[in-house]
């Protein structure tokens, strides 16, 4: 709220919609210099005709990056007491433009190819861990699962969980992570490939630790089983990590917060002949 109507710009005249964004001698210079300087431009006395005929207009997204300008101009004036020079407000407002133009240009694309995913991406000769997390429904519903397979996808075993007291996709992913881990310790596997679709996963693990994470005792605790033993962390397309995906629903759906399957489970088994 300010004590004067009066624009603090100019301080010529209240400072209404129309003199703000058109009137003011800050704002008409820059229509000016942009290419409005049409009489009818500023003669019209209704704001909505005056929008809707520059926004309808064969100029219609200068007139809208002008518009937005303008007002940045505006405010940068009053309440930064800062000024853009003209020539950098007009370039400014042309860049503007161009990108929108750009965004909304649609040019025909390229022809996609086929990318035929496998589960184990690298083609590793040792025992390969799948893990994922889920997080969906209405009420949200959050749980994790993974798979443990030998090198030529034999199902060696698998597990669940469900998770009641977070809906965070991120606890789920690093939950998955470390129970499979585990699991495979507790298996005595010597050598070990981790596959996770979580990108943002496999990054926290793999990166120096940030001590104020809201994770950062699970992510140590990854990395404290990870460390000392040849297991090591990759990513992997969701394609080539359904069945982990399908074990994590499980989990959501159940009310058990730790399961172990010494078989494959009836709800994935189609996944799992298809990526063997």
């Amino acid at each position: 709220m300010v004590t004067s109507p009066l624009c603090t710009r100019c301080g010529e005249n209240d400072e209404t919609l129309f003199h703000c964004l058109r009137d003011c001698r800050f704002s008409k210079v820059v229509w000016e210099k942009i290419g409005f300087f049409n009489h009818n431009f500023f003669s019209t006395n209704a704001v909505h005709i005056w929008l809707h005929d520059g926004a309808s207009s064969s100029c219609s997204t200068l007139f809208l990056s002008g518009l937005w300008w303008i007002w940045r101009q505006r405010n940068l004036m009053c309440l930064g007491n800062e000024t853009l020079p003209l020539p950098q407000l007009c370039s400014n407002i042309d860049s503007l433009k161009v990108s929108i133009n750009t965004a909304y240009n649609s040019t025909p694309s390229a022809p996609t190819l086929d990318r035929f995913i496998r589960w184990n991406n690298n083609n590793f000769q040792c025992i390969i861990l799948n893990v994922d997390g889920s997080c969906s429904g209405d009420p949200i519903r959050t749980g994790y699962g993974g798979v443990i397979r030998n090198n030529t996808g034999g199902f060696i075993s698998a597990f669940s969980g469900d998770i009641n007291h977070s809906q965070d996709i991120l606890f789920a992913e690093l939950s998955a992570l470390y129970h499979d881990i585990t699991l495979a310790i507790g298996l005595n596997y010597d050598e070990v490939a981790c596959y996770s679709n979580s990108l943002l996963t496999v990054n926290l693990v793999k990166e120096e630790l940030n001590q104020f994470h809201v994770y950062a005792v699970l992510i140590q605790n990854i990395k404290d089983l990870l460390n000392p033993r040849n297991y090591s962390l990759h990513h992997s397309l969701r394609e080539g990590n359904q069945c982990a995906d399908c074990l994590a629903k499980l989990g959501a759906s159940n009310n058990e917060a730790f399961t172990i399957h010494n078989s494959p489970p009836e709800t994935f088994s189609l996944f799992y002949k298809r990526m063997k």
